[in-house]
């Protein structure tokens, strides 16, 4: 025993006189061949993620806290941190300082330390960091596979927990503070065309789980939707169903408030990764000429235009557009025929999903929803008015909410509809608006400039391809050349014409006449206002 001590003073003595007599350069090379020399019994290895409290964010720190968060619950170990903020769905666990757990990777113990300190001097600030430690000859593996691995399973636990956010554009930047989106709406819960539906369900999630093939025939990994059809036929409320479907945060921008094509690319680089852009009311928003439609836009709504047309098709597609993955935008109109063509082709908008009024099928889902039943004996009615009505899936939901009562609520809404079918003249309808239940409908999809029918409601294919307004043959008042209406033309004209022997098919043709008459004067009052406006603009400009 005495000896031992003896030997224990002897290297005191040494490392001492070692310390004191020797330069520091020497004592440096000494201290680290000596530390190489142990290392070599060592058989463990050991690495250090620290967390840097900048703007720097250490990425494997990061995603280790919740790799190994979400490990905590199932083992044992005396002390955890639990935590619940508003920007979570679920508890978040961590380890507490000082303390140690085992992870086990294709066999194999990776144990995991976590340290937390205080910085020295005035500007005290925490210092956390894991250390890892493993044996040795299982580096190329820690490197190659497991820290990959936790990196990518710490992206699905942060997409999975965290909540959708609504951002928006103010000042030429996007709002600090997001607001979290409580929208209930999924595409269980959304009264849409059942084709129409799983083939949207199925395209974004070809599109989620497409990562790598992009990279395979190099594309970039992003995707273009275009809403279009009448108001209220459920537009915001698929965009919710998406964002809720992805877990997407959605960015909404607002054209008219962006005051350059610079802003705009800032506002592009700026949003996530994984998130959906909006642009509603596309064509309401700034006057974009639409360039194959032959009419010359005045020279004032030249000068208005913040945003170029040039400028949003780089937007889109341009190289700019590169950058960030897993983007999907999402664009909105009633009338899709106003917008440029170019910003409607494959690779901006990929998909062009047509959202016409209430069909009997959507019908059929807000009657499960709201009433709880999936069939009744007035449903025949509802059957027939549909195709005859225009009214929009909100407006039906609003009718089905008045009662829990079903059949006072059906009775209610077969009401409503007669009312508005009487209001709107439509009590005869012409036999390409009737539809049997083995009629196929008119709400289509367009993807990269393909048709895909889907069953909507009756109405006719003209209203697919463009969804402007189209005149009624059954309308009460008639144009006259003067552009009044004229009263005394009504749709009991047209019965007492049918009914004396005069063709109806004749009365409609002269009607379809005289209104491409109309049209043409129109377009060409419009191209002679226009150069009427530029002239006076130049002129204002030398005076």
């Amino acid at each position: 025993m005495n000896s031992v001590w003896a030997f224990l003073a002897s290297i005191a003595l040494i490392r001492t006189t070692l310390y004191n007599y020797l330069p520091e350069k020497l004592r440096l090379y000494i201290s680290a061949r000596f530390e190489e020399w142990t290392r070599r019994f060592n058989t463990d290895e050991t690495m250090v993620f620290k967390d840097y409290q900048s703007s720097k964010m250490n990425q494997l720190f990061q995603a280790a806290n919740l790799y190994l968060g979400e490990s905590l619950p199932t083992i044992s170990i005396p002390r955890v941190t639990v935590e619940k903020t508003e920007n979570v769905r679920n508890l978040t666990f961590s380890m507490e300082k000082n303390t140690e757990m085992i992870d086990v990777y294709e066999n194999i113990p990776m144990k995991w330390k976590y340290f937390s300190d205080y910085s020295q001097g005035m500007s005290k600030h925490e210092i956390r960091w894991y250390e890892l430690s493993f044996h040795k000859e299982y580096k190329s593996l820690v490197t190659k596979c497991y820290l990959p691995y936790i990196l990518e399973r710490a992206n699905k636990i942060k997409e999975r927990n965290r909540v959708v956010q609504l951002h928006t554009a103010a000042h030429d930047f996007w709002t600090p503070k997001p607001v979290i989106i409580q929208h209930p709406m999924t595409f269980e819960t959304l009264a849409m065309d059942g084709n129409l539906k799983k083939e949207l369900v199925e395209d974004l999630d070809r599109f989620m789980n497409g990562k790598e093939y992009y990279q395979q025939i190099g594309k970039v990994w992003k995707r273009g939707y275009l809403l279009y059809g009448p108001p209220g036929t459920g537009k915001s409320s698929l965009i919710a169903a998406m964002a809720n479907h992805l877990n997407f945060d959605i960015y909404n921008l607002n054209l008219s408030a962006v005051s350059s094509d610079f802003v705009l690319q800032n506002l592009l680089l700026s949003t996530a990764n994984r998130s959906i852009l909006v642009i509603e009311d596309i064509d309401c928003s700034i006057k974009f000429q639409n360039r194959e439609s032959g009419i010359e836009q005045p020279i004032k709504y030249q000068q208005q235009n913040k945003v170029t047309l040039s400028g949003l098709l780089n937007f889109f597609d341009g190289i700019l557009s590169c950058c960030g993955e897993g983007k999907i935008l999402v664009a909105t109109t009633n009338y899709k025929d106003r917008i440029d063509p170019a910003l409607l082709r494959a690779g901006r908008m990929d998909m062009h999903i047509y959202l016409t009024y209430c069909t009997f099928s959507a019908f059929k889902q807000l009657a499960l929803r709201y009433l709880e039943i999936s069939d009744h004996s007035l449903f025949h009615h509802i059957q027939k008015l549909l195709p005859k009505v225009k009214v929009s899936p909100a407006e039906v939901a609003g009718e089905l909410m008045k009662t829990r009562d079903p059949r006072a609520s059906i009775e209610g809404l077969i009401k409503h509809l007669e009312e508005k079918l009487i209001a709107d003249g439509n009590s005869e309808v012409s036999p390409k608006h009737h539809s049997s239940p083995s009629q196929t409908s008119n709400c289509q999809v367009h993807e990269s400039s393909i048709s895909l029918p889907l069953a909507c409601n009756g109405a006719s294919m003209d209203n697919v391809k463009s969804s402007g307004p189209k005149p009624d043959v059954s309308v009460k008042s008639k144009l006259t050349a003067d552009g009044e209406g004229d009263n005394n033309f009504e749709k009991t004209d047209l019965v007492r014409d049918r009914s004396s022997g005069h063709n109806i098919l004749q009365v409609i043709e002269d009607m379809e006449k005289e209104l491409l008459s109309y049209k043409e004067a129109i377009i060409a009052l419009q191209k002679k206002s226009c150069g009427t406006l530029n002239k006076l603009a130049e002129i204002k400009a030398t005076i």
